[in-house]
């Protein structure tokens, strides 16, 4: 027994443990008490009728209830049954988004045009915004009329278009002889813009070889120089094409003909700046379908006439930064 007293120990806990549990069940088996419910006692009794009450539900299940389904938008659109036309609150007003006359959330810009579009209208910095990536901010897209959430509706690309400064060249002409009775000799006399010298030999009505000038009319005349002696004075009347004005060329005289150029730059190409001469066509590479052409050069503008397919040509005026 002393070997294994751990197994009687065992044993006699196990005999403790099963006579307490057989008397505690005695003693339940003992309870004399029953949990029984008390018989229902019956009431028909109801409250009297509010008339008053009945009297509008009635009205409401007999009248034809009918659905007004807000509109928001220009032209207008139908808002679908379960979609929640929002209600913002603003310097302590509520705008509802689709009452036609709420005060606009963010002017200019109308409360339906941002509904329409799906833009953030919560964030105040919205129409800055360009959710289609095509360079144009929400608000130049309202002021053009365009899409703002399509990168294939946006304003012109003139738009992006800015002048940085004029630039002035000299053209200078020299109407030098006349090899016969029809041609006369006109010399383009080098200078910085246009360093070679090149002698063109035109007839009344013809343009000369670099498009820059057309003769028009020859006068022949006879005048003293300036020592008194009467020399060969003939004039021929050109147009210089850049800008349509006529000029007179005397006969071994220079005539300075200021040329003009606009330093321009593409917004959507930044850094990227680019010299036209007054009256040339140009292109941007990002509107390979619009042709450009820079008709005037200001001191502090540029007038430039753009069209694109068979659109009408429009006229921009781009101010100098």
């Amino acid at each position: 027994m002393k070997k294994e007293w751990h197994k009687w120990l065992l044993i006699l806990v196990s005999v403790i443990i099963i006579g307490a549990s057989s008397f505690a069940a005695l003693g339940a088996l003992g309870f004399g008490e029953r949990f029984v419910m008390p018989p229902a006692s019956p009431n028909d009794e109801l409250p009297p009728t509010d008339t008053a009450v009945t009297g509008i539900v009635r009205q409401l299940v007999e009248s034809t209830q009918t659905w007004e389904t807000p509109v928001i938008g220009n032209p207008p659109k139908p808002v679908p049954l379960f979609v929640s036309v929002p209600v913002v609150e603003s310097g302590g007003n509520l705008i509802k988004m689709g009452d036609p006359n709420a005060i606009q959330l963010r002017p200019p810009v109308s409360n339906a045009w941002l509904l329409e579009h799906g833009l953030d209208f919560l964030n105040s910095g919205v129409l800055s915004q360009d959710p289609d990536g095509d360079g144009f901010t929400n608000l130049a897209e309202w002021n053009d009329k365009t899409a703002p959430t399509d990168s294939s509706s946006h304003p012109p690309y003139a738009d992006k278009l800015i002048m940085h400064s004029r630039q002035q060249q000299e053209y200078i002409l020299r109407f030098s002889a006349r090899p016969d009775s029809e041609r006369f000799q006109i010399m383009k006399v080098p200078s910085v813009k246009w360093p070679g010298r090149d002698n063109f030999y035109l007839r009344v009505g013809e343009t000369s070889e670099d498009k820059q000038f057309r003769v028009d009319s020859f006068e022949e005349k006879r005048a003293p120089n300036n020592v008194g002696i009467e020399v060969d004075a003939s004039v021929v009347k050109i147009t210089y094409l850049p800008d349509g004005k006529s000029y007179d060329l005397t006969r071994n005289l220079d005539t300075v003909i200021p040329t003009y150029f606009a330093e321009l730059e593409f917004m959507l190409d930044p850094g990227n700046r680019f010299y036209v001469k007054e009256g040339d066509a140009f292109n941007i590479v990002k509107d390979a379908e619009t042709k450009y052409r820079l008709e005037k050069v200001n001191e502090d503008s540029a007038v430039i006439t753009y069209e694109t397919g068979t659109e009408p040509e429009q006229t921009v005026e781009i101010k100098k930064k």
